[in-house]
Order: structure tokens, then sequence, then C-alpha cells
């Protein structure tokens, strides 16, 4: 289904032509209709609804028809969209979908945007495709090992540096009768999510172009010293975990770990607007570290606008994409009810939340490093395709070795 929720086209701008002896003529602005694909209504309860009055006076002439979407359900949709010709003319994407669809015409080129700059260098410098800007981040997340400050401080715990010292940490706390890690594994996406922090650490740290080697046949999975121990780490997790980890969904793995049934949970920041219920839960956050020191702590570029190529209005768009990055009072309602972080300039939450002071000394460090390096070589459905062979592993029906072959062999469905 379809929600039309419209801007009110305010006022008919009039320009006077005069020709010598003629008379005057008049002529009107034709009101621009767009098509948006959204899915910040899976977040928030009223972004849309400000976003809407907010270009009703910012953009007037341009009416907005928003069609609803979930983001992991929207691809086949618009796939479909695309084949038939009908692209919505804008899209909300998550950064990591810019390369995919960039690079296969689909989006118009934004490069050179003035408005553009209302958004740091360094968040869009991973989101280009051959050097050109096809979308630009709104909303970012960071990803790491969330942490029960309590219980760390309890049992004398640190941060660990080394993935030696988080089985250390996860050893000690189990001896205590704490559960180390909290998982939600009946989300087939807890596992995709968390492979790609491991891979941060174990593969792309070490050969950025990690992917760009799969797809030429000089790597694969299973020849991977790296990429068998991302694996290897998801086994340490469930051998760390509830036991009824395959039977418990996001929502419930976030509320046992704010009343503390497990210490550690690494996951990412869109938990924060779960969390919000637990007001007095003190959690920090560290990079998922690797086998040396040094790990950094994720950077997601999430909500990402782009405009279709295939769009009649690429001037009305461009307004309203020029409109939306001037709008700090509209990207502090998406920050303050997403529980997310803003890439504008200057926007930040209202309340900070309780991991906010590590980000901070994360990125004064410069120990960050954005995801989309990962994610634009081995793209979600990968992730997500994989995470599907480490579960038969997990569950016996594979060995480790036939995960990690049946991932190589898997490259062959995304390249078509």
């Amino acid at each position: 289904m379809k929600k039309l929720l419209s801007i009110l086209v305010l006022a008919t701008l009039a320009n006077v032509i005069f020709a010598g002896g003629s008379g005057d003529q008049a002529t009107k602005k034709k009101p621009v209709e767009l098509s948006f694909f959204s899915w910040y209504s899976t977040e928030t309860d009223s972004f849309e609804d400000v976003l809407l009055k907010d270009l009703a006076e910012q953009a007037p002439g341009v009416t907005i028809e928003i069609e609803p979407v979930v983001w992991d359900k929207m691809h086949s949709l618009l796939q479909a969209r695309i084949a038939g010709g009908t692209m919505p003319d804008l899209l909300d994407f998550k950064g990591q979908d810019i390369s995919k669809y960039g690079s296969a015409g689909n989006l118009l080129d934004l490069t050179g945007s003035p408005w553009l700059k209302a958004v740091p260098e360094a968040a869009r410098e991973n989101l280009k495709v051959g050097g050109k800007e096809y979308g630009v981040p709104y909303s970012a997340l960071f990803q790491g090992v969330l942490y029960n400050r309590a219980v760390f401080e309890k049992y004398g715990l640190k941060p660990p540096a080394t993935y030696d010292e988080l089985m250390a940490v996860a050893k000690t706390l189990k001896s205590k009768g704490v559960v180390p890690f909290a998982t939600h594994f009946a989300d087939n996406w807890n596992i995709g999510n968390i492979t790609m922090q491991f891979a941060m650490s174990e593969v792309f740290s070490e050969n950025p172009a990690w992917g760009t080697d799969l797809y030429a046949g000089k790597a694969s999975f299973e020849k991977s010293e790296g990429y068998r121990r991302v694996f290897e780490h998801v086994k340490d997790l469930y051998e760390n975990t509830w036991n009824d980890t395959y039977r418990i969904d996001f929502t419930e793995a976030t509320n046992r770990f704010a009343k503390g049934e497990a210490a550690m949970f690494v996951t990412g920041t869109w938990i924060n607007r779960n969390l919000k219920e637990f007001p007095s839960f003190d959690y920090g956050i560290f990079p998922f570290p690797g086998k040396k020191a040094g790990a950094r702590l994720i950077f997601e570029p999430n909500h990402t606008w782009a405009i279709a190529a295939t769009t009649a209005n690429p001037d009305a768009a461009k307004e309203v994409l020029k409109a939306i990055l001037a709008d700090k009072g509209l990207a502090k309602t998406f920050v303050d009810e997403a529980g997310a972080y803003s890439l504008l300039l200057g926007v930040t939450p209202s309340e900070p939340y309780p991991c906010d002071r590590d980000i901070d000394s994360f990125k004064a460090a410069n120990r960050i490093v954005d995801v989309s390096v990962g994610n634009n070589q081995i793209k979600w459905a990968y992730q997500e395709e994989y995470s599907r062979y480490i579960t038969e592993w997990l569950l016996g029906k594979k060995t480790l070795d036939e995960a990690l072959s049946a991932a190589t062999l898997y490259k062959a469905q995304i390249a078509r």
C-alpha cells in the first residue's frame, strides 16, 4: 500500500516577460510531483510528517508521494520498479546500497552539488563510485561491543584490546556465573552483522580489497585465515551465550542485556532506541578486537538520500535534497526518535546516550573505520547467505570447511 502524504502547494510564481510594444505575458510554474521510497517510518514516529511540513515551506510547488518500505524488503520491489521503468524519484537507502545502484546507472550523479558540503567529506568518501557521488549519507550508526559498565566494574574488568583478551574476559564472566554475550541468532541478520564486524578486524584491516580479490579468483573463504577466524568467532559467541539464542529475537536479547542477563553485546547503536526504556542502564562500547591491538570502532553510514537517474524532474529533486540538508531541526527530530547520529554538522541528540563518551574518545583518537569498505564488496545478501552456512555448521549440518567453501561458491550468484 502507498501512504500518500502531500506537501501543500501554497504559491504560484508569476514571471513577467516584457516584449516591446506587445504587452505583458505571465507564465505559471507548474506543480511538480515526486515519489519517494522511504523506510524512515520503521524507526521514527513523526519524521516523515515533519519532513513534509518543512518542505511545504522550503520547497513550495513540490508534491511528495511517500511510499513506506522496509529496508531489507525494498530491494526486490525496487528491482521490479526499475525493470518496469517506474523507479521512484527519491530514495532512502543505506550507505552500502549506493555502490550497487550507482554502478548500475540507476542513480543521478550528484557530484559537485554545493549542498553536499553539509555532510563532511570523510563521511561521504567511501560511498563514491568511480570518484562520483550518487548518494548523500544523512545519519550514522556505530558498531562494536556494548558492555555493561556496572558488571565490568564489579569484577575489575577493562575493555579488551585483543581477541585473546576478549576471550579471557568471557572466561572470567563465565566463572562468576555471568553470561558473557547477548545474542539473538533467531534473527539471521544478527550473524550477518557480527561477521562483518569480525571481518573488518580480521580481514579488511589486512587487505581492504579482499572482496575484489575474491571476485577475481585471487582469494577464497576457505583459504583465508582471516575469514576462518571470522567464522570461528561466531562459534565462540555461540558457546558463551544463552542456550536458547536460536529462539530469541533482537527485542528479547536487548531486554535481557539491559536487565543484566549478559555482560556484552556485539551489536550497533541502533540499540540506543530500545535501551531508552531502561534509563538507569549504563553501557559503554569498544571495538570488536582482532588478533592485534588497535581495532577501530565501526562507523556505518545509514540513511542515505539518492535521486533516480530516470526522474523527470531532477532539478526539483535536487531542491528537495538541498532543503533537507539545510534543515537541522528536521535532522534533530530524526536522531532523537531513532537513537541515531546525524551527519549534519552541529546536530546532536537532545540527550546523549551512555555509550557516547566512548564513541567520542575513539573519534578523538582517530580510531574509527567505515564499514562501507567491507559492505561494498561483500554485500548484505552475501552476508545473509553465508550466515546460513555458519548456522548449519554450528548445528552440525556442515563442517567448518564446507561452510567456508559454500561461501566461496555463492559469489557466482552475486556476480550474475
